[in-house]
């Protein structure tokens, strides 16, 4: 435990067990800081570990985790979070980092606390606006929840010194915020192998579905637009959170579901596929309109098309996809059979995705932009 006392640059805060279920961005941000400064991870392990996922120890850095048993998602949640923030408060007032990053809004209290009492940096970095993410407004009282939620996150955002978001359109949803704010993208890192494109003889296509089992992912449209095609096949990877919805998964032919993979395996198979679809349902929650997946940049650096109707503004600039309607069958149909029969446009599309990568949405340059954050707060410019 002395080496974890010396001086602190980091400290980042998640609200779930950030070693046995971490997102790909957590990934990212972490293993880029310990390259440059030193850092503490802390995280919540609640005893729901997923048990396909194997333990993951990746990281270069030190990490503690809250040992309590508690759900996953808002209400539930609720009466259990004190008990996380009084630890982390505790241990932040140990190790005085110089600069706290505090991933979403379960993590934020204790961390603007230790910024007020002790004067430290703040970094908020906001995956997902949480009432846009988690509070469907199906009624008045749903309403006023979500009115609160979105308040005290933009109070919390207002005190941190930098908002950190995933893309400009997700920080211009913060009415109140503070004077600096920067979108780092999810763009994934420079590490798979691009498929080489088939023959125009070779008429067979093979697409992947690469997110969670579950409703308002397009799952069903998607299903009813390859149903009857036989040179399609559709390869899906993801957490089932929707049993019913995958047993009609697994009633086709030409479906072929591998599980819940580390994130190398999957990026193995999109980088094997000859295209990815990625589709969000814009009506289900707000926080869908903002969406800037990781497919997107795992498609452009796959050198591989993408088939969506999300970060629309960057599919057009860049010309590295298909976009379609999310309920429209025909459309999305159209968009699969038109790169089945067509191997140019499939490899003129893949190639402006990879261009479009290697000169702006990779890892290494949304890297830089981090460090310059870090720098800025901790006087190193």
């Amino acid at each position: 435990m002395v080496s974890i006392l010396r001086l602190i640059d980091v400290i980042l805060v998640k609200s779930d067990s950030i070693v046995d279920q971490p997102t790909i961005r957590d990934q990212k941000i972490i293993k880029s800081l310990g390259k440059k400064y030193s850092i503490v991870v802390l995280g919540w392990n609640r005893g729901k570990e997923l048990p396909e996922r194997k333990r993951l120890t990746v990281y270069p850095s030190n990490f503690e985790l809250f040992s309590l048993d508690a759900p996953f998602g808002a209400p539930s949640l609720l009466p259990y979070l004190p008990f996380f923030w009084i630890w982390v408060l505790v241990r932040l007032a140990r190790y005085k980092p110089k600069v706290v990053h505090a991933c979403d809004l379960e993590a934020m209290p204790p961390c603007y606390l230790y910024k007020i009492i002790f004067r430290g940096k703040l970094i908020f970095d906001v995956f997902d606006r949480y009432a846009m993410a988690y509070i469907p407004r199906k009624n008045i009282l749903f309403k006023k929840l979500y009115s609160l939620t979105n308040s005290l996150e933009e109070r919390l955002a207002e005190g941190a010194d930098i908002l950190v978001s995933v893309s400009d359109e997700l920080i211009n949803t913060f009415r109140r915020k503070p004077k600096r704010c920067i979108a780092i993208l999810n763009c994934a890192e420079d590490h798979a192998t691009r498929k080489e494109v088939k023959s125009d003889k070779d008429t067979k296509l093979t697409i992947a579905f690469t997110g969670h089992i579950r409703k308002n992912r397009g799952l069903e449209t998607l299903m009813a637009a390859i149903k009857d095609l036989k040179t399609v096949n559709l390869v899906i990877t993801g957490r089932t959170e929707d049993k019913e919805l995958l047993s009609k998964i697994q009633t086709f032919s030409n479906v072929k579901y591998l599980g819940f993979l580390e994130h190398k395996e999957v990026l193995n198979i999109e980088a094997s596929s000859d295209a990815i679809v990625a589709l969000y349902n814009l009506d289900a929650y707000s926080q869908n309109k903002y969406v800037t997946g990781n497919k997107l940049f795992e498609a452009m650096m796959c050198g591989i098309p993408i088939i969506t109707n999300v970060a629309t503004e960057i599919v057009n600039e860049t010309q590295c996809g298909i976009v379609v309607e999310y309920n429209d069958i025909d459309q999305i149909r159209y968009a699969i059979v038109s790169l089945r029969d067509n191997p140019r446009l499939r490899k003129r599309l893949g190639d402006n995705g990879r261009k479009a990568f290697l000169q702006k949405y990779n890892w290494n340059v949304m890297e830089q932009k981090l460090f310059k954050i870090y720098d800025t707060l901790l006087g190193n410019n």
